[in-house]
């Protein structure tokens, strides 16, 4: 059956096979540390966060961990599934009409879905409803779902499409043109992403305190960026976590803070928070996150051509369920790589901050508030720190303010 199933060199399907079980073997690594990892009561911990607290974040993101950990194993054992389902009992011509392409994608992305959606309502609202982390009824929670859902469906099933009709008609040079493609659509896609995406799930006014607003154009203005817009979105009717984040380019470009991070931090606080994003335009993130996704995904979809050349499935209708199941291992196996980065970001935006406020105690009683808001695990298992933290830990961006002050 395997042989069957990719059916190319031995070389390739021994390749395939390796690279399988080790995304397999690394999840359940992740789900048994996760699971068995303790949290530090060390004196160091201790002096800015008590045993219960420790203890509570521990559960809660053991919880987390195993469910999306679960999820991803779940989602891998039904690809596999359908792959030799659709190989050993239905008889599919190796090429079929577009349309009918688009009905079996958008199906089988439907069918994911809901397998998944059970996994997805424990933890997207049984357990942050659990712990405290969530303001949002049944409804709101089912709506979101939808929305994020159809927008995933969309998007998944345009992607594999287009695709497939590149290999059809561009046969010897598709993975050039999806290359360019890509890029093209990352970098739409953040353009129109604030426009369009976000207002479906929030409700956005412009920050209106003007003590606050003056301090940010000020502190921005001797970082050489130019603010385009800070907006309030109304989280507080979804969640009780503190948030912000930075998005957009060009004239899209804003900062985005949670009302309840107004409401519950200081206004110190909040200002090292939005100076923390204004130092990732600073040092130009997003341009870099756009380069590097755009590199990471032309490389990926090089070794989807030379994959799926040596196993002879290309312009194959049947290549597109091999294209999800590698794109899904890749961008598990790739984590660490994309998490390192991301905490490098974090990093230089943390020191930046710092260096633009003068208050490293302000930083210190920041990621103190922010944990306590959203139940972070502040030392969190190294092999989980690597594979899963797209931040640095709490605790090391505690010790370096405290470098500062020393």
């Amino acid at each position: 059956m395997i042989s069957k199933i990719f059916c190319g060199s031995s070389l390739v399907v021994w390749l395939l096979i390796i690279l399988i079980s080790a995304a397999f073997l690394l999840a359940i690594a992740i789900l048994l540390v996760g699971i068995l990892h303790k949290p530090a009561y060390n004196n160091e911990v201790l002096r800015y966060f008590d045993k219960d607290f420790l203890l509570k974040a521990s559960q809660y993101n053991r919880m987390a961990t195993t469910i999306s950990i679960a999820r991803q194993l779940v989602t891998w054992i039904f690809l596999i599934g359908v792959i030799i389902l659709t190989w050993k009992y239905f008889s599919i011509s190796s090429r079929i009409s577009i349309i009918l392409l688009v009905g079996y994608t958008a199906l089988f992305f439907i069918l994911l879905y809901l397998l998944l959606m059970p996994l997805d309502y424990l933890r997207g609202f049984v357990i942050e409803h659990q712990y405290g982390l969530s303001t949002q009824t049944i409804n709101s929670w089912l709506a979101d779902f939808a929305k994020n859902k159809a927008i995933s469906l969309v998007i998944s099933t345009v992607s594999m499409t287009i695709l497939y009709v590149l290999m059809i008609y561009v046969t010897k040079y598709w993975w050039v043109v999806a290359g360019a493609i890509l890029i093209i659509f990352l970098i739409i896609a953040t353009y129109l992403y604030p426009l369009i995406i976000d207002p479906l799930f929030y409700k956005f006014e412009p920050l209106e305190d003007k003590v606050l607003k003056a301090q940010i154009v000020e502190i921005s203005e001797r970082a050489g960026i130019n603010v385009n817009e800070v907006l309030v979105a109304d989280a507080s009717r979804r969640t009780n976590k503190a948030n912000a984040y930075f998005t957009g380019l060009g004239n899209s470009k804003r900062i985005v803070i949670f009302d309840n991070l107004l409401s519950k931090f200081s206004e110190k606080e909040a200002l090292a928070v939005i100076v923390h994003e204004v130092s990732h335009w600073r040092y130009l993130h997003i341009l870099k996150g756009l380069a590097l996704s755009g590199v990471g995904g032309i490389l990926g979809i090089f070794l989807l051509k030379i994959i799926l050349g040596e196993m002879g499935l290309v312009a194959d209708s049947r290549s597109i369920l091999i294209i999800i199941l590698l794109v899904s291992i890749f961008t598990f196996i790739t984590l660490p790589v994309s998490n390192a980065i991301s905490r490098f970001y974090e990093k230089q935006a943390d020191i930046m901050t710092i260096q633009l406020t003068g208050d490293p105690e302000t930083q210190i009683s920041l990621m103190t508030k922010l944990a306590d808001s959203n139940l972070s695990n502040v030392v969190p298992h190294p092999f989980i720190k690597v594979m899963l933290y797209s931040h640095p830990p709490i605790i090391e961006r505690i010790k370096m303010a405290n470098q500062y002050i020393k």
